[in-house]
């Protein structure tokens, strides 16, 4: 076969290729783009005199050992999101906007002591500690950025796993323990929301 040929052959082959990387890319930015679903025990929806919501994450959490969080299956900005989305419908009445500030949002890990000697062959430890804590502003905001009504609340929550524990394993639990991080703050911040906030939020 001439060398003319092979040439002729090769682009479309080429062009495939690199197609086939462009799509495999974009699959890759589309699932990154997709909101976690995540259900809450509680689901009350309050009704907020506002027209947008923002999120916005005061400090990430280091990715530097013993800090998890940013491998966990989502942030704690799409965390938050979720949880917004499903407490607080906009009434569209007025300009305002409702902002949910996340000061706090991390997962830490500690290791913990193994069983030593021959006991330790037959035991299967706890292998480490996970602390999950979040802290959340909600606040509405007026167009002039004027803070107009406020509520703070923090939440934390832990949780252990076994030797041999694998990667999805911890994914899956550090999944779960931020969902309960939320469920815990819940019951801590709607009291405050409904009190300090019942001019702007029903």
């Amino acid at each position: 076969m001439s060398h003319s040929i092979l040439k002729s052959l090769a682009r479309p082959l080429s062009l495939a290729i690199v197609l086939a990387g462009l799509t495999a890319q974009a699959g890759v930015a589309a699932a990154a783009d997709v909101a976690p679903v995540i259900r809450f025990a509680d689901a009350t929806m309050l009704s907020t005199d506002a027209t947008s919501l923002s999120i916005t994450v005061e400090a990430r959490p280091p990715k530097e050992y013993p800090h998890v969080m940013s491998r966990a299956p989502f942030t704690v900005e799409q965390a938050a999101k979720a949880w917004a989305e499903s407490h607080f419908s906009l009434s569209g009445n007025s300009v305002n906007t409702l902002r949910i500030t996340v000061t706090e949002g991390d997962i830490t890990e500690k290791l913990l002591p193994k069983t030593g000697g021959i006991k330790g062959w037959f035991t299967k430890d706890q292998a480490a500690e996970y602390e999950a804590r979040i802290a959340v502003q909600v606040a509405v905001v007026d167009p002039t950025g004027k803070v107009v009504a406020s509520a703070d609340g923090k939440a934390w929550h832990t949780r252990t796993v076994t030797e041999g524990a694998t990667e999805a394993d911890k994914r899956q639990a550090w999944a779960e323990m931020i969902k309960v991080s939320f469920d815990n703050l819940d019951a801590e911040l709607q009291p405050r929301i409904r009190s300090t906030m019942s001019g702007y939020v029903h």
